[in-house]
This record gives C-alpha cells, sequence and structure tokens, in this order.
C-alpha cells in the first residue's frame, strides 16, 4: 500500500457473539460477589436470631422441668414413703405413690394456665396408655440409653406439623423405684390389680424408665425471624446494587476507555484487508484478548516485511538480517510494553476495588499508595492532602520515604507566577504539584523525586510523592498514567470528604433536632414512636431506649401525653396537616399544649409517618387569662365608679328621710321598727357602694419599709382565737431568711385576712387545716406566699372567675364577692401576681409572688 495514501478509516466494532468483554466479565464476578455477601449476610442474622429463640426457649422450658421435677422427687422422697410408713409397705396410692402419675398430673394443670407449653412424661410399655411416647419421644429415649452421659437434649423439632421447641431431660430407676418396677411378686397388690403383671416391671436400679419432655410451640417467632432475615437481604442488596453501579462507572471510564485508546492504536496503524480480518475477529472477544490478537498481527506482518526483503533484495542479506535483528527487538519492547500495560491495568483494577473497599481515608490511602508504587521504579512514596484555610500540604501516609516535610503551606497565588525553569528542591516542587502541574527534581544525592498532584475536576486535592525516580523509565506513556491515577486518587479523596461532611451535617441536624425546646416526636404506621428529642425526654423524664418503639400516645411511657389518637388517624385520612390546642390534668394545674401535626408522604402517596411538634403554651394562656382579667376589672372598675356616683346621691336622701320620718313616728312602734328596717338596708347598700367607690378609684399605696413574717403573724393572732372555736387549725412555716420588704402593711393584711377568711369557710367542720409559708427565693428573686387550706376546692368551671368582682359562691347577704378581686388588685399594684391552684374535694392553694425588683 503506497504511504501516500490516506489511512483507512477503523473497521465498525463487531458485535460480541458467544464472547463476553472484560468489562462484562468483570461486572458479572462483582454482581455474583455482592449477591453472595447479601445471602451470607442474611443467613448470619437468620443463624443468629434463630439461636436467640432456642436459648429463650431453652431458659423457660428449664424452669418448666425443674418445676415437674421437683413435685417428681418430692413425691418419690417425702410423700411415698409417709404413705408406706402410713398405709403399710404393700399398699399403693396412685395419685400420691405414683411419680410418673403425679408429673403427668402436674404437667396437665400447669397446660391448664399456660396452654402453649406441652408437659409429657413419657416411658417405653408404660402402663397408662397416656404415658405412650411418641416417634420423637422414642427417638430421645433410645438416644439416652445409648448416650447414658447425656442429661438433657433440646432443640427444634417438628411435632403435629408445626415446629416446636423440645427439651427433654431422661428418667432412670433408682432402688427406691423396684418395689413397683422390679419383680411383679414384689409390687402392692393395688398396683397389681390396677395394672396387671405384664407392663412396667422387670426394671434395675439405673436403667432409662422414660423422659420428661417440654415442648414450646415456634413457628410464629420462626416466621418472624425469617421476615426480618428477607428484609435485611433486600435491604443489603439494594445498598450494593448502588454501589455496583457506581463500579460499573468507575470500571468503564478508567480502564475499558483506556484499553480502548489502546487497541485504536492497533486499528489505526493495521491496513491489510487480512490484518483487519484478523482483528475484526478478535474483537468478538474481551480487550485484552483484542489487544493480544493487535500484537500477534504485528508480528506477523514483521515476519512477512523479513520475507519480502530477503525475496525482493537478495544481495543485501547482510543487511536484511541486521533489520530482521531490530525488528526482533522492537518485537520484544513491544511485548514488554504489552505485559507493562496489563500490569498496569491490573494495578488501577486494584486500586479501584480498594476505592470500593474504604470507608475512610485513613484506611485507603496507604493501600493505594503501596499498589500505585508498583507502576513506578522508585525506592519510597508518600500521600500529601491540602487541607485548611489557608490552605496547607500535609503529610498523611508513606512508605520507605525517609525524611520528608510533613506540612508547608502553600500560597495559591504564587500558582499565577510559577518559572518555567527547572526546579532544584522539595519545597518548589510541591509547590508546582499543589498547582496542579507535575514536577520532577534532583534531591539527596542526586536521586530524582518526582510530585504528582492528585486533582478532582479541576481543583487539587493533594499531592503524591516519589522518591528515587529512574526518569528514563518516566515514558510519556506513564505520565499520562500517573495523572490518571492521580485523579483517580482525587476523586476518591472528595468522595470520602464529602461524606464525612455528610456525617458530619447529620450530626449537625440531629443536635439542631435536639436543640428544639419544644417537643418533637416521630411516629410510624403503626403509631409506634420511631424518634423524639431531647425535650420530650426531659418533659415526662424517661430515657431514649424506653419510648423507642412505643406506642404513642401511651400512658406507661409518657402520661399526659397531648397526642391524640382521634387526630393521628385522622391525619392518615385527609393526608393534611392539622394543628389543635389540648389541655391536659384538671382545671387547678394542668397544661396546655399547641400540637401541630405534619404527615410525611411515601412513594405510593400514603402517609409514611407523623412529625409531632407539641408547643407548651400554659404560660401563655395564663399570661393572656391575666391580661383579659386586668382589662376586665379596669372596665368594671369604671362602671362600677359611674354606678356608685349615681347610687349614693338617692341613698343620702334615703337616709335623710328615714330620719325625720323617726321623729314623725315616734308614737307608731311599727312604723318605727319599719323605718329602721330600711335605714339598715340603706345603711348596707351605702356600705357596698363605698366598695365599689374604693374598688374603682383604688387607694393610693403607701409602702413601708416591714417584716412580711410579723404581718402575717399579726393576721394569724387576729383570727385565731374564732378559729379554734370553729375547730380549724393554722399551720405556719415561715422562712427566716426573709428580708425586709416595703409594702402597705395595711392592705396586705386585709389581702391575707380575705384569704384566711376565705379558707376558713371552705374548710371542712372540725377538721379544717390552713397551712401558710413563705419562702425567700434568691436566684429568682422574689418572695413567695402560700395559703393552702383542705376545704372543698374550688370546681373547674368557675376557676377563672374567681377574681371578677361581685363573683361569689356564698349565699346572699353573706359575701359582696369583692374579697379576692381587691386583694388582685393590691397585689398588683405592689408589683407581684397571685395563682389559684385546687383540687376539687381535697384542697386549695393560692400563692402570691412579689419581685424584690418592685421592693427595691
Amino acid at each position: 500500500m503506497s504511504e501516500n495514501q490516506p489511512p483507512a478509516p477503523p473497521p465498525p466494532r463487531a458485535k460480541t457473539r458467544g464472547f463476553l468483554s472484560l468489562q462484562q466479565k468483570f461486572l458479572v464476578g462483582v454482581g455474583i460477589i455482592f449477591l453472595s455477601f447479601s445471602l451470607i449476610i442474611a443467613f448470619l442474622i437468620y443463624s443468629y436470631e434463630k439461636s436467640l429463640l432456642e436459648e429463650a426457649a431453652h431458659e423457660k422450658s428449664e424452669m418448666v422441668i425443674a418445676a415437674v421435677e421437683a413435685s417428681r422427687n418430692y413425691v418419690q422422697e417425702v410423700l411415698r414413703p409417709k404413705m408406706y410408713e402410713l398405709l403399710g409397705h404393700n399398699a399403693f396410692v396412685l395419685e400420691a405413690m405414683s411419680t410418673s402419675y403425679v408429673g403427668r398430673a402436674v404437667g396437665d394443670r400447669f397446660k391448664e394456665s399456660m396452654p402453649e407449653y406441652q408437659i409429657r412424661r413419657v416411658a417405653l410399655h408404660a402402663r397408662n396408655p397416656a404415658s405412650e411416647p411418641r416417634p420423637v419421644e422414642i427417638n430421645l429415649i433410645k438416644f439416652f440409653a445409648a448416650n447414658p452421659q447425656q442429661q438433657s437434649w433440646k432443640g427444634i423439632v417438628r411435632i403435629a406439623g408445626q415446629s416446636s421447641f423440645l427439651h427433654s431431660r431422661p428418667v432412670y430407676f433408682s432402688q427406691e423405684c423396684m418395689h413397683c418396677h422390679g419383680r411383679p411378686e414384689d409390687a402392692p397388690k393395688a398396683l397389681l390389680d390396677l395394672y396387671g403383671r405384664e407392663r412396667g416391671f422387670g426394671y434395675q436400679p439405673g436403667d432409662i424408665a422414660g423422659i420428661t419432655a417440654v415442648s414450646i410451640p415456634v413457628d410464629l417467632a420462626l416466621a418472624k425471624i425469617k421476615d426480618r432475615a428477607i428484609a435485611i437481604f433486600g435491604i443489603s442488596l439494594f445498598g450494593l446494587s448502588l454501589l455496583y453501579l457506581g463500579i460499573c462507572f468507575f470500571f468503564s471510564r478508567v480502564v475499558v476507555h483506556n484499553l480502548r485508546d489502546l487497541l485504536d492504536i492497533f486499528r489505526h496503524g493495521l491496513r491489510d484487508e487480512k490484518e483487519l480480518q484478523l482483528l475484526t475477529e478478535a474483537k468478538a472477544k474481551d480487550e485484552i484478548r483484542e489487544l493480544t490478537a493487535g500484537a500477534q498481527v504485528m508480528v506477523a506482518h514483521l515476519r512477512v516485511t523479513r520475507q519480502q526483503l530477503e525475496d525482493y533484495a537478495g544481495n543485501l542479506e547482510q543487511k536484511v538480517a541486521q533489520r530482521t535483528e531490530a525488528l526482533k527487538e522492537s518485537q520484544h519492547r513491544l511485548e514488554e510494553k504489552v505485559a507493562a500495560r496489563n500490569q498496569e491495568l491490573h494495578t488501577l483494577n486494584t486500586i479501584a476495588e480498594l476505592i470500593t473497599q474504604a470507608m475512610n481515608l485513613t484506611d485507603i490511602l496507604p493501600k493505594v499508595l503501596r499498589q500505585t508504587s508498583k507502576l513506578i521504579p522508585a525506592r519510597g512514596a508518600a500521600i500529601y492532602l491540602l487541607r485548611g484555610t489557608p490552605p496547607c500540604l500535609e503529610l498523611q501516609c508513606q512508605d520507605n520515604a525517609g525524611q520528608l516535610i510533613t506540612q508547608m503551606p502553600i500560597d495559591t497565588q504564587a500558582c499565577r507566577s510559577l518559572p518555567d525553569e527547572e526546579v532544584t528542591d522539595l519545597t518548589s516542587s510541591l509547590l508546582e504539584a499543589a498547582c496542579g502541574r507535575m514536577s520532577f527534581f534532583a534531591c539527596e544525592e542526586e536521586h530524582n523525586c518526582l510530585n504528582v498532584p492528585l486533582i478532582c475536576r479541576g481543583k487539587v486535592m493533594g499531592v503524591m510523592t516519589f522518591v528515587e525516580v529512574d526518569f528514563q523509565e518516566i515514558t510519556p506513556e506513564r505520565r499520562e498514567l500517573l495523572l490518571c491515577v492521580g485523579q483517580q486518587i482525587g476523586i476518591t479523596i472528595e468522595s470520602l470528604q464529602n461524606v464525612e461532611q455528610l456525617v458530619n451535617s447529620k450530626d449537625l441536624l440531629q443536635s439542631v433536632f435536639d436543640g428544639i425546646t419544644d417537643m418533637m416526636v416521630l411516629l410510624d404506621r403503626n403509631l409506634r414512636i420511631k424518634m423524639v428529642n431531647k425535650a420530650y425526654l426531659q418533659h415526662y423524664g424517661v430515657a431514649l431506649g424506653e419510648v423507642l418503639d412505643q406506642p404513642c400516645p401511651s400512658a406507661a411511657v409518657a402520661p399526659g401525653c397531648p397526642l391524640s389518637p382521634e387526630s393521628l388517624k385522622e391525619i392518615f385520612h385527609s393526608k393534611k396537616p392539622r394543628t389543635e390546642e389540648v389541655k391536659t390534668g384538671n382545671a387547678g394545674n394542668g397544661e396546655i399544649f399547641l400540637v401541630h401535626y405534619y404527615p410525611i408522604i411515601g412513594e405510593k402517596e400514603e402517609v409514611a409517618s407523623i412529625v409531632g411538634y407539641i408547643k407548651n403554651i400554659t404560660a401563655e394562656k395564663q399570661v393572656e387569662q391575666r391580661i383579659q382579667r386586668a382589662e376586665k376589672m379596669a372596665a368594671l372598675g369604671q362602671l362600677a365608679g359611674g354606678i356608685a356616683h349615681e347610687i349614693n346621691n338617692p341613698l343620702g336622701v334615703i337616709l335623710c328621710y328615714t330620719d325625720l320620718l323617726k321623729s314623725q313616728l315616734a308614737d307608731f312602734p311599727q312604723g318605727l321598727q319599719d323605718v329602721g328596717t330600711i335605714k339598715k338596708h340603706a345603711r348596707n347598700c351605702q356600705r357596698i357602694v363605698a366598695d365599689l367607690l374604693e374598688f374603682s378609684r383604688g387607694q393610693e399605696t403607701e409602702p413601708l419599709l416591714a417584716q412580711l413574717n410579723s404581718t402575717i403573724e399579726e393576721v394569724v393572732q387576729m383570727v385565731d382565737h374564732q378559729f379554734r372555736r370553729q375547730h380549724c387549725r393554722i399551720d405556719l412555716d415561715l422562712d427566716p431568711r426573709l428580708p425586709q420588704l416595703r409594702f402597705d402593711v395595711d392592705k396586705m393584711k386585709q389581702v391575707f385576712l380575705n384569704l384566711l377568711m376565705n379558707a376558713s369557710q371552705a374548710s371542712k367542720d372540725g377538721q379544717g387545716i390552713i397551712r401558710i409559708s413563705t419562702r425567700y427565693r434568691p436566684e429568682a428573686r422574689q418572695v413567695q406566699i402560700v395559703f393552702w387550706d383542705n376545704g372543698a376546692g374550688i370546681p373547674p368551671e368557675i376557676m377563672g372567675r374567681i377574681f371578677d368582682p361581685f363573683f361569689t359562691t356564698k349565699k346572699t347577704g353573706e359575701g359582696t364577692g369583692l374579697g379576692l378581686s381587691v386583694s388582685y388588685g393590691i397585689i398588683k399594684d405592689h408589683g407581684g401576681d397571685i395563682q389559684v391552684e385546687s383540687e376539687p374535694g381535697q384542697w386549695t392553694r393560692f400563692t402570691i409572688v412579689l419581685p424584690l425588683e418592685a421592693q427595691e
């Protein structure tokens, strides 16, 4: 073929027929390994859980057998000798002297309370047909007879068509048993009358009498274990499938593409039709065989060329011989190159396998370094990673590389002005490699060193250093190979760093989840708890292990949980978020929660789980009630003031006229009595009007420095005599650390007196107890006064109205309903707060809090 003719286009790739390519062989092998791994994991988990099941069943059956054996020993050692002593040696009472009968009777009664347990006492040639063994039990009796050293046998067997755990122990005849099981002549007459002489005799001490067996059905448990093993197999197979796809991608990009580039060299270099035909036939095989076929074609081409030279230039035999020798040398070199390339491919495959197996950089880098060292004729090697801000090269691992720099800061600005001249020191070479260029330099007694950048998507992730390198061996092909290896390692470094960042992000998200001060809970479709935050655990005082996989709401795990089963069911039906306000406990000391339900929709457009966000709004509700109460009292105060002024003037006129009527009706006693009644009730109205004016206007508070404990004691002394006559006891628990406070003593006495009188009137007849306590809370800068009584309590429906003006539960004429409302205003004037808690029929507690800041 003429040299001036253009090269022929590459032949079309033949379709694979009957042979697998290198990539297909590799991927099929990896797939088989992954599938085998998933099967092994599922099998191991199934075996482990089955062993746990057998162990649990063995512990239960051991207790049952021990109980049966204890009853049998009691009959044999205590009850039977006593019966002989009482009835004579020839007497026989089946229910009291037969250990077999007693053991079987105990088993029957045990089965009534626990029907899943089957307890059997069986023997060969038993006198009682109910004690005849089943096939499995016959085999066990033969087993113990052949192996007298065995004390028990346990395992899972098929009984009556279902799998059961069977635990059995042998029973042997002792000397005491020979009276009934030895010779018939020695047996009690009652025994012979009951069972005859044919069965149950002729035994010797030490012979096996039968077995005691306990069986527990385990079909359901084994089915659950199988389901879990299958689920784990599916999950692991899914994860390994994703990994398999990644291997497919990397193997195709790293190995197959390079092989095809090499094969294109042969395809473009072969022009003879016969050679092209040979290469086309080789395509039906894998890439390595195709590469070998290309080499063989080239060798054959050289041989043909040699023959042509001998034919056309017979007189140039010597030159032809030299040329032939050169061609042989070329062939040898080509074979060496092919072998080297095969070694390189093998190394690349090994590196790819290491990358898929590693979980962190600490594990993968030393292994990758050792494999890469096989490609380069060098004494040792090391790997640096580029980390930190500003960036710095840090030595991660080395292999026989001697003394190297452990850390080196990198100036990224210097990469823009790198000199073109040859580098002469390790620092400059590392900087050049950190900037993305392969660097050579001579170091350490004229030994050469080589630095290869580790790059991923144009970003330098690190540097790989080789020490004492033979530069003559670093051909352009090896440079390209080193750059490819560097890119592969760079990709791996970035991937593992990204995985590490994802793990850190997960931990951060978990911290954020736990950092939410309100309670959060994640429920699955079965309304079982899958996750909660720390606020939930702290609120209910439980540990994470106590609530996971528990039903919610659950009174045992989280009493008073505001999540509603009806609302959760509605979420599954509507698939929409829901918000509701839930109140727990009673009206006096309960809590109020704002509950948000957020459904999580799965792939099948069904609710897969529900997130519950629970916010405690008790304090907000209390503040809201206080604001409403203050606004109501302000409005009522204005209204009361206006009404009082309008009523007060007519009352004055009425009283004036009653005085005039008294002087005019001096001789009319009945009229004077009627006028007195009118005056009395007018005075009552005038007193109520005065209270209204005082409530509406409010008297100016005159705080003085005084001792709160002394004020309480003075009020108690005022009512002590009256309360004693009513058999009402007052207990004082006053904190001596209470500092002196500034408050209006008379008004505060009025508050304390109102609370004491209300407590006395609500207390039980003859059994009234009132407790008054004070506490100094320096950490909160507060003083707390508590009035507690064991009276009838306050019904929940009126709890929110007790501080309203004119609201009273007393009979008409016994109270105005202004006591607590006036007390509330006095406490508010002192910058404090008053709260009430009550358990109807049990107790009532008023708590007054005075802040020290207001006193100062």
